[in-house]
């Protein structure tokens, strides 16, 4: 009798999950095929509200026209699609109207003012971005609080819309979190640093300030700005900073805005403790185009660390072919670092290519020029050889080798 209760038990149990998981099927596919319908409906929507006839009326005979359209989804699908930056201006000028004639103006202000629950933050968001396209007056105190926000979706928006934001109070707003590091100091400088206002002189006063980190990113933000007399005097001072990250922004931004105070900078910054200060002052050594202080970039080629030579390398390339004295009198050098530096700029530059090609196709190859070629290609090494006749191509190869060969290279390009 008991194994038959039990037996009775679990039969009635398989037939109840059965049915608990057809009706559970049953839902999930009438959701889905909801959200299938709504999707289409707001796409018939927006192709309505494109067309071309619709371009041409009033936006209340656009929103009168798609209406029964628009009744037949949610509040929440309208306000989604109006938030999306791929919904253009013309129909979200009818579907933000639709919105506030229905629903008011102040329940968009509300839902972007706070949220309580974790499931509303979409929503929060998606009225922000809608008051946003408004232009509301309200909008940058809206924004100011969403950056205090614990929910970092909240005060990413927060931050994107400021950015683009063409109120001044919104730089305000961007300048006063730079400086107070609720949010990371890199994500608030780039959208300062796309924002169309290009507020310069509000970052005059950050480059004294007493964190580094915002002295930091004043001197790289200023250095979008070429075009202002005062820039480069403002910058100079911090070349001298106790923090060697502020050091490496004034110089870099030195090189991007500066004249004759960025090149003295620079050529003391050469000997900065710091390997990636000396990289960024030879960096901007090139960008200042300055061949004749070719000698100093040139001395680190040889040094200790790796960034600092390829950044000397960049640098002496940048200035071209007419620091190849310079560069003849590295490949005498006792420092192997030096000598190798100085034949990949040669090649870089393309006065190895052009030497070898040319004496590689004379019958009577100049004893001068063959000798530089010698040297050059010493300092190279192997794998400047090999490279020497790749790049000469299957027509030049053969004559490029005989003419390794009469160097002493026999083996350099052997296949």
């Amino acid at each position: 009798m008991t194994s038959m209760n039990l037996e009775t038990i679990l039969l009635i149990g398989s037939v109840l999950a059965a049915l608990l998981w057809a009706g559970l099927a049953v839902h999930v596919v009438r959701i889905e095929r909801r959200r299938m319908e709504a999707r289409a409906t707001v796409e018939a929507i927006l192709s309505s509200l494109e067309s071309a006839d619709a371009q041409a009326a009033s936006i209340a005979e656009r929103v009168a026209r798609v209406t029964p359209l628009i009744e037949r989804v949610s509040r929440d699908m309208i306000l989604h699609t109006a938030a999306d930056a791929g919904t253009s201006r013309a129909s979200f000028d009818v579907l933000a109207k639709y919105l506030v004639d229905r629903w008011g103006i102040y329940t968009l202000v509300r839902e972007a003012s706070f949220h309580r629950q974790s499931r509303d933050v979409w929503r929060r968001t998606a009225s922000l971005k809608t008051l946003s396209r408004l232009g509301h007056p309200q909008l940058c105190e809206l924004l100011a609080r969403a950056l205090d926000d614990a929910s970092s979706d909240v005060a990413s928006v927060g931050l994107t819309l400021l950015g683009m934001s063409t109120d001044p109070r919104s730089t305000g707003i961007l300048i006063a979190e730079l400086r107070g590091r609720r949010q990371p100091a890199s994500r608030v400088a780039v959208h300062l640093e796309h924002s169309p206002l290009r507020p310069a002189d509000a970052y005059r006063p950050l480059l004294t300030d007493s964190d580094p980190i915002v002295r930091f990113w004043a001197a790289n933000l200023l250095g979008a700005y070429a075009g202002l007399d005062w820039v480069e005097s403002a910058l100079a001072p911090l070349v001298n900073d106790d923090d060697a990250r502020v050091r490496k922004a004034a110089i870099q931004s030195l090189g991007k805005v500066g004249d004759e105070l960025a090149v003295s900078a620079a050529l003391r910054l050469l000997r900065d403790p710091a390997p990636f200060v000396r990289a960024h002052a030879a960096r901007a050594l090139g960008e200042l185009d300055r061949p004749e202080d070719a000698q100093a970039v040139a001395e680190l080629l040889g040094d200790p660390d790796w960034w600092v030579r390829t950044a000397a390398k960049q640098s002496l390339e940048a200035m071209g072919s007419e620091v190849w004295p310079v560069l003849m009198r590295c490949l005498d050098s006792s420092d192997e670092f030096m000598r190798n530096g100085a034949a990949e700029v040669f090649q870089n530059l393309g006065i190895l290519d052009s030497l070898i090609v040319m004496e590689a196709a004379s019958d009577d190859p100049s004893g001068a020029k063959i000798d530089l070629l010698s040297r050059i290609v010493s300092a190279g090494g192997v794998r400047l050889t090999d490279s020497l006749v790749e790049r000469a191509g299957p027509a030049a190869a053969s004559r490029v080798r005989r003419l390794l060969a009469t160097m002493g290279l026999e083996q350099a390009g052997a296949a």
